[in-house]
């Protein structure tokens, strides 16, 4: 990955399809962290600029909309795109003013994809990026050839 590639972050607490989306988008032109949780998301956004951050609003607890209000706490200049995925019969309330766009479950997860993609590239890179370590999809690139996720 090079340092001018888009960088996404998967917040999902479901393994599988975490798993799933992490492998069908590191083969784009992105770099691409997961994250099972707030707590370690809001981390990797202290240390990386993300384009776009993918979030289920299923998350345990009311985790994705305490992640959402701290991210834009703490990153108020922040350029992301933050694509929010829910349940469409989900009472839980939503302020628009922290996500982007919503989608509704069940999704076509290729279309996902491509959604996250497409959306990642447009987003101007903030003009004083912080130094990111490298993305999890570069370096699982180097050990796992066969494509199979791993953790």
């Amino acid at each position: 990955m090079s340092a001018t590639e888009a960088r996404v972050l998967i917040i999902e607490d479901n393994d599988a399809l975490r798993a799933m989306l992490f492998t069908i988008l590191r083969h784009q032109p992105l770099g691409v962290d997961t994250s099972a949780g707030a707590e370690d998301a809001l981390e990797k956004t202290r240390q990386c600029d993300y384009a776009l951050i993918l979030i289920d609003m299923s998350l345990a607890g009311d985790e994705a909309l305490a992640f959402l209000t701290r991210f834009h706490e703490e990153r108020p200049e922040a350029t992301t795109f933050v694509l929010a995925v829910r349940d469409p019969n989900s009472e839980m309330p939503l302020d628009a003013s922290l996500v982007s766009a919503m989608v509704n479950k069940p999704l076509e997860i290729d279309t996902l994809a491509d959604v996250v993609r497409e959306c990642a590239l447009v987003v101007p890179p903030p003009e004083d990026p912080l130094p990111c370590p490298p993305a999890e999809s570069e370096f699982r690139s180097h050990f796992d050839d066969s494509g199979a996720f791993f953790n």
